[in-house]
């Protein structure tokens, strides 16, 4: 049995897609009055570009400091970044680009993101009480606060409502997994992956000095250490690289050349249910 095991949250114990219809929804009504444009409108350029994303998903990403950090297609958040840009640039608005960056990752983003609902997967909090609490910890892009809430949330949804609140204090959020930083040697700089055109980035610093702080204080090494998570790109490879086993939780927009290289992989899993992630943790 793993020494170290580590969630993501959004979008692997949670349902992201549910999660995000009315961020999507409040994300493009702000950009329709930005563009002078009605909602009717922006939902048809939308719902067109979208379409657009879905058929080429390694050749949309999200650009980070200059390089795709994540595939753009996995998540209602990551999809609306390369959709807003092409409804500005289809209308002609907005078209400096360090402009353009900060209205949509900083402000249309940061407004609309508290507008998510709650939603959790199927068996989440049943998964959550079968792994052993010693070893167990959520490292998340989100803040800490808006996790630590939900963890008390699913808590609260049994007959025993204080059951999974030995977790709240075990949220690490705002991981930044997607800053690279070169001088980051323990992990090569690329990952090439079979079906995929570009190289992945793995030298996350900071997502790896939160993971080692954690090997650190349970004890474990490298291959004791499991790393559950939806996106492979942001969670899971900076992992792998450094012997980790990884389980990559499936929705129906995950790349099929991230669960190809996966299902290869001798230390990773590709898995449908979180009853499927639990049996993996402990069989």
């Amino acid at each position: 049995m793993a020494r170290l095991i580590v969630f993501d949250f959004d979008g692997t114990l949670t349902d992201a897609e549910e999660e995000g219809r009315p961020f999507r929804g409040g994300y493009l009504e702000d950009v329709a009055v930005l563009c002078g444009i009605s909602t009717g409108e922006v939902h048809v350029l939308a719902e067109r570009f979208e379409a657009l994303v879905a058929a080429d998903p390694q050749g949309f990403g999200w650009m980070y400091d200059g390089h795709i950090v994540a595939p753009a297609t996995v998540d209602p958040y990551l999809r609306m970044m390369p959709v807003a840009r092409m409804i500005f640039e289809h209308l002609g608005r907005f078209q400096d680009s360090g402009d353009r960056d900060r209205l949509l990752d900083g402000i249309l983003y940061k407004y609309n993101y508290p507008k998510t609902l709650t939603a959790f997967r199927a068996g989440a909090r049943e998964l959550l009480l079968r792994v052993p609490a010693e070893a167990t910890y959520i490292v998340t892009n989100s803040h800490t606060e808006p996790v630590q809430d939900k963890v008390r949330q699913l808590s609260g949804q049994g007959e025993h409502p204080d059951a999974l609140l030995w977790l709240v204090d075990r949220v690490h959020g705002r991981a930044k997994k997607y800053i690279l930083d070169e001088t980051l040697t323990a992990v090569p700089a690329t990952v090439t992956v079979p079906g995929l055109g570009r190289p992945i980035l793995p030298r996350r610093r900071l997502y790896f000095e939160v993971l080692d702080a954690l090997r650190t204080e349970v004890g474990a090494d490298w291959d004791q250490v499991c790393v559950v998570g939806d996106i492979f790109e942001l969670d899971l490879v900076t992992p792998l690289t450094l012997g980790a086993s990884v389980a990559l939780v499936v929705n129906q927009h995950t790349p099929q050349y991230e669960q190809d290289y996966l299902q290869a992989h001798p230390r990773g899993a590709v898995l449908g249910t979180l009853e499927a992630v639990g049996d993996w943790l402990l069989g």
